[in-house]
């Protein structure tokens, strides 16, 4: 890797699972960083009130990062994107939707191509070295041109491609890493969900499932993303990041039993019921207008594998995971203990 020699770093979705465990991380402690911030369209200026508002939660997340410097603005506003990548360096891309609703799709598309293409056009007039983008493993079934391919997937992939167009060009060097379902403390998604119930007593013994998964600790992730700002051989280049294990969804249930100190159940669920459960739940989100996460492609992830190779970014950018769910499991486990206390 190259070494840091202080140069700015301008970052996006700071304030996320994955942007504030970046800002924190060990390994970008020799950069001076530059967070962008949500503001209103009308206003720009980062006056006293503006910024006790908007970093008052950052200013927690990110308190063991040793500079941070906070501007304001949006990715749907071109100006103050301008402002945000003066002098800067590298631009880590993370800002993104979580979940994408049929009933916001357009203005999601926004956020995810017209934002990512109007950070890129600032980034590129300001002579910015290199784009870092965070994308998605769903980006990569939809290159792949998988079967299950979703709309957060296409938008990711949307943006990728015109990224990519312009390293193509010449303009700048773009790296795009591709994480998997991410784990660590404060994490969101299917697992913490069922962490939460189990812990609740509210969830009933799943059926049992062979299907195995990839995931990837948040740490991980954050070696991944230095090695994308530092390593020269990475411009151009795609990297899909996993921490090298196949997961046995059955496995990870049995996992949270044991560290809740609970005993697992004898019987389980039958197959037919919880097919039956998605399938409900995924019209009665449809008929509302709104996602819950639950649906047909909920039984089908947990049902069939869903596997990623992290062979190219180890070999080619010398990346090492350190950790695995399990090791992580108690830690994320008090995390949310706290969070429903």
């Amino acid at each position: 890797m190259n070494e840091p020699t202080n140069k700015q770093l301008l970052i996006t979705g700071a304030s996320g699972f994955i942007g504030s465990a970046f800002c924190n991380y060990p390994g970008i402690s020799g950069y001076a960083l530059r967070v962008l911030l949500r503001a209103p369209l009308d206003s720009f200026e980062l006056n006293l009130d503006t910024y006790q508002d908007l970093t008052q939660e950052l200013a927690q997340k990110l308190k063991n990062a040793q500079t941070v410097e906070p501007v304001a603005g949006s990715l749907l506003e071109i100006q103050s994107l301008r402002d945000a990548c003066r002098n800067v360096d590298t631009v880590v891309h993370l800002a993104s939707v979580a979940h994408v609703s049929p009933a916001r799709s357009d203005s999601t598309e926004q956020v995810f191509v017209e934002g990512t293409r109007n950070l890129l056009t600032a980034a590129i007039e300001n002579k910015v070295r290199r784009f870092v983008y965070v994308s998605s493993s769903l980006a990569q079934v939809v290159a792949d041109n998988g079967v299950d391919i979703t709309a957060y997937g296409r938008y990711k992939y949307s943006a990728e491609v015109l990224l990519l167009e312009a390293q193509k060009r010449g303009e700048i060097e773009v790296v795009i890493v591709r994480p998997v379902n991410v784990y660590g403390p404060g994490m969101k998604g299917n697992i913490a969900s069922m962490i939460s119930l189990v812990m609740r007593q509210r969830l009933p013994p799943l059926p049992v499932l062979d299907a195995r998964l990839s995931l990837v600790g948040v740490e991980d992730v954050c070696q991944a993303l230095q090695l994308a700002i530092e390593c020269r051989q990475a411009a151009g280049r795609t990297y899909t990041v996993t921490d090298g294990q196949a997961y046995r969804i059955s496995d990870i249930e049995a996992a949270i039993y044991r560290s809740l100190g609970k005993r697992f159940p004898r019987w389980r669920t039958p197959r037919v019921v919880l097919f039956a459960a998605s399938l409900i739940a995924g019209m009665v989100a449809l008929v509302r207008g709104r996602g819950t996460g639950i649906g047909l492609r909920t039984y089908r992830n947990v049902t069939t594998d869903n596997l990623f190779d992290n062979t190219a970014i180890c070999q080619e950018l010398g990346f090492t995971p350190r950790t695995t769910f399990y090791q992580e499991l108690p830690s994320i486990i008090a995390k949310i203990s706290q969070q429903n206390n």
